[in-house]
């Protein structure tokens, strides 16, 4: 068991997997910042939507929506270089406008158009000079990924070789910094180019078609789909078991995956079309879902008085889906028993969930990406935009407290046997310290 915990942990400690994972971490804020607009614009209230409608407001607030997913490989590439040239201790911001230029190297500068005439005849047209709009989304995240830390690395490279302009100590460092990219990031730029062509005279025309055919579109179908999903939940849950941070392990695993999927029903999302990945936009509402179970029976049927502290002192976090007190409070760090329901609820809330959406009892998620800072029952509203969803989250977090209840029970009553031991040598003790000062006396 050691061995296999020191190799996750020697995973997660890999560079490049590292330098993956921080990239996607800084990018955060751009998916966060459009979350915002997608939760004014997602409100399940009917006269709000009838009054962003009627005022053409919901067309605007969709613009920040747009840009946060129709760009997402432009943000991913310029993280991807920044990154690792920071991790390599290089000019980062240099690093990541030549990574840019070498994914834009690779980008398709044509797309095939249909338009109807003015008979109604649907018409096929080829449009060059113009870059799709798919291919800076979620369809170009891989290969802004490769392309990012390609071409960083590549930077790096030539910049450790010495083929740079050194100007003199007197020369401005910004002045100087322009001259000693010139080179290195000329020969990333010639090196993309070549692979640009290499690429034109195959049957794929363009890097973008082949990465999105041969690697993409394979890997999203096998962990983008509701295997991948529980897959993720369940590991995520089991690590942090052994005391790893299974979250981070998970994310850095599922990073490529998680961003391009939910990328795709944001993107949906601002199109009003059925997001393609259902179970992914459940994924981020349900990962620390039954933790606030977990946290209402320590609050209301804790016989030990450690485990009500707890579940006093937890309640604000868990509710806003902070885990972190509960998991090492209580703790679930190596703790064999509470194991059970912490990780199989995940995936089994989520089973429930995707079930509810079958049958149609549950309204499907609009892809809309809401902020997971949201107590759960009302994030799962705000994900599929309506009643449904609290409904459901009032009824799973029942149905968390029921299958934790039992299990909780084992260390609670444990806990409180112990605490009254204690209570009882205590008494003892004082006792035995009164008789003694009175013979003394």
């Amino acid at each position: 068991m050691n061995k296999i915990l020191e190799k996750i942990l020697g995973f997660t400690q890999n560079k490049y997997l590292k330098i993956l994972t921080n990239a996607f971490m800084s990018i955060a804020a751009v998916s966060i910042a459009g979350s915002l607009f997608t939760l004014v614009n997602s409100l399940p209230i009917d006269i709000w939507q009838s009054f962003l409608t009627d005022s053409g407001l919901k067309a605007i607030l969709s613009i920040p929506v747009s840009i946060t997913s129709d760009l997402m490989a432009v943000y991913v590439v310029l993280a991807m270089g920044y990154t690792l040239a920071k991790e390599f201790g290089k000019d980062a911001f240099g690093a990541a406008v030549i990574s840019l230029g070498a994914f834009m190297l690779l980008t398709p500068f044509s797309e095939t158009q249909m338009i109807q005439s003015e008979t109604g005849e649907i018409i096929t047209q080829f449009v060059e000079n113009v870059i799709p709009i798919s291919s800076i989304g979620a369809r170009g995240i891989f290969l802004a990924i490769i392309a990012g830390l390609g071409a960083s690395r590549l930077y790096v490279f030539f910049l450790d070789r010495g083929w740079k302009i050194k100007m003199p100590d007197t020369v401005p460092e910004n002045v100087a910094k322009m001259f000693e990219m010139m080179i290195p990031g000329g020969l990333v730029f010639v090196v993309f180019l070549a692979i640009r062509w290499g690429f034109s005279i195959t049957s794929y025309e363009t890097a973008q078609a082949f990465i999105y055919t041969i690697l993409q579109q394979p890997l999203i179908a096998v962990g983008g789909g509701l295997a991948g999903a529980l897959v993720y939940l369940t590991v995520s849950k089991l690590l942090w078991v052994f005391g790893i941070h299974g979250g981070m392990v998970a994310y850095s695993a599922f990073a490529v995956i998680y961003r391009t999927v939910l990328t795709e029903n944001i993107s949906a999302f601002a199109q009003g079309v059925e997001a393609p990945n259902p179970e992914w936009a459940w994924v981020t509402v349900l990962a620390d879902f039954s933790i606030i179970a977990l946290t209402i029976i320590m609050l209301f049927r804790s016989k030990s008085k450690q485990y009500k502290l707890l579940g006093k002192l937890s309640l604000p976090t868990s509710l806003f889906n902070i885990s972190e007190p509960i998991v090492f409070g209580t703790p679930l760090v190596m703790n064999f028993v509470m194991a059970i329901p912490f990780v199989l609820l995940q995936p089994i809330n989520l089973l429930l969930t995707v079930f509810m959406n079958n049958i149609g009892l549950l309204a499907m998620p609009t892809g809309a990406t809401i902020n997971n800072m949201i107590p759960g029952p009302i994030q799962m509203a705000l994900t599929n935009s309506h009643w449904s969803g609290l409904v459901w989250g009032l009824v799973l977090l029942a149905i968390n407290i029921a299958a934790y209840y039992p299990f909780f029970r084992i260390i609670d009553k444990k806990a409180y046997a112990i605490e009254q031991e204690n209570a009882e040598e205590v008494e003892n003790e004082t006792v035995d310290t009164v008789q003694s000062e009175a013979g003394v006396a």
